[in-house]
């Protein structure tokens, strides 16, 4: 198939994946009888504004600390550089990722940047390491929601089924980072592939997957634990600042809840920017927690025009250039 139509098809697919939902979500608003433009106008008043700085903070201060833990999964791959400059290319990245389709035309911008850096050599690092800081966001933002769970809502009968799926999504990294680290798993994952893809990409797959074997580090696994941590629980405080924004009195622990299952349908490339489902996934289960359609739809709508704002940050800095040099790279 033609490469020019096949991106078009694709381009098609995640278009009908963002109106369909879209449009249950519209349709759900209006369909209220008491439904009003008005209302929308009146979810904000001047109280709004110190919720909405307060969920900017999380987020900035969130990308600071993601950064970090990008570094240190670079370094471990002996890729150093300054993490000022690191900063830069990481808000670069979230600027892509809010322009381009699928939440990955960041991480893709960021891997290219990496090899600006250090040559040819440094492709493999840079995929490896924005690869699994991705994964392990993920991994960490679902262990919230179990542990949440665990606490707040086993003996709720009606909202314990939503334990269900972040278990199998944790148990599904688990597996994944078991094959990525365990050499004897890894070995048998490759045997796999090697019948499953040409010989060139599963050259690259194993050596990929022998640069995961560099992050086996104890040390290594607890700082990026402790930083995944902070991030992904300052990425739901957005939410919930969000939320207090548009006048939701909703406790926390729903937040920690209900969010890693919309960020988890957010990351996947299936729609454009994770419109639509994400917002279908939202207001399905806030209705749950008793929040209105519309300001559970407002929230997500919030959270990213925060992250859109921030984002503009990188923005300027790709436009400004600042191109590398031997400077951005840290002495050793």
């Amino acid at each position: 198939m033609n490469s020019r139509l096949k991106s078009s098809l694709i381009f098609l697919l995640k278009l009908v994946v963002t109106i369909v939902p879209a449009y249950f979500v519209c349709r759900n608003i209006v369909m209220d009888p008491e439904w009003s433009v008005d209302d929308l106008y009146q979810l904000f008043d001047a109280k709004s504004l110190w919720p909405l700085l307060a969920a900017i903070l999380c987020l900035a201060a969130s990308n600071f600390t993601a950064c970090l833990q990008w570094k240190l999964l670079l370094e471990k791959q002996n890729v150093n550089l300054r993490y000022g400059h690191l900063l830069k290319l990481y808000y670069v990245g979230l600027f892509f990722n809010n322009f381009m389709p699928g939440n990955v035309g960041g991480d893709a911008k960021k891997i290219y940047d990496i090899r600006m850096q250090g040559g040819q050599d440094t492709v493999g690092a840079g995929l490896t390491a924005t690869f699994f800081d991705r994964l392990f966001g993920l991994f960490f933002i679902t262990l919230f929601a179990l542990a949440v769970g665990l606490l707040f809502f086993m003996h709720d009968e009606a909202q314990r089924a939503f334990m269900w799926p972040s278990l199998w999504i944790f148990l599904g990294f688990c597996a994944l980072f078991a094959s990525l680290f365990s050499r004897r798993l890894g070995r048998l994952l490759c045997k796999i592939l090697e019948k499953i893809f040409p010989a060139k990409i599963n050259s690259r797959l194993i050596h990929m997957f022998e640069r995961f074997q560099q992050f086996r580090s104890a040390k290594l696994w607890a700082r990026i634990s402790g930083l995944s941590a902070v991030t992904q629980a300052l990425r739901i405080l957005v939410h919930f600042f969000c939320g207090i924004a548009v006048g939701v009195e909703l406790s926390i622990s729903w937040y920690f809840y209900y969010i890693p299952l919309v960020a988890i349908v957010s990351a996947l490339p299936i729609s454009i920017g994770g419109f639509g489902p994400r917002e279908l996934l939202a207001q399905s289960l806030f209705a749950r927690a008793g929040v209105p359609g519309l300001e559970s739809v407002v929230i997500q709508l919030l959270a990213y025009f925060v992250s859109l704002l921030l984002s503009l940050f990188g923005g300027f800095a790709f436009l400004l250039g600042g191109h590398s040099n031997v400077s951005d790279k840290e002495t050793t």
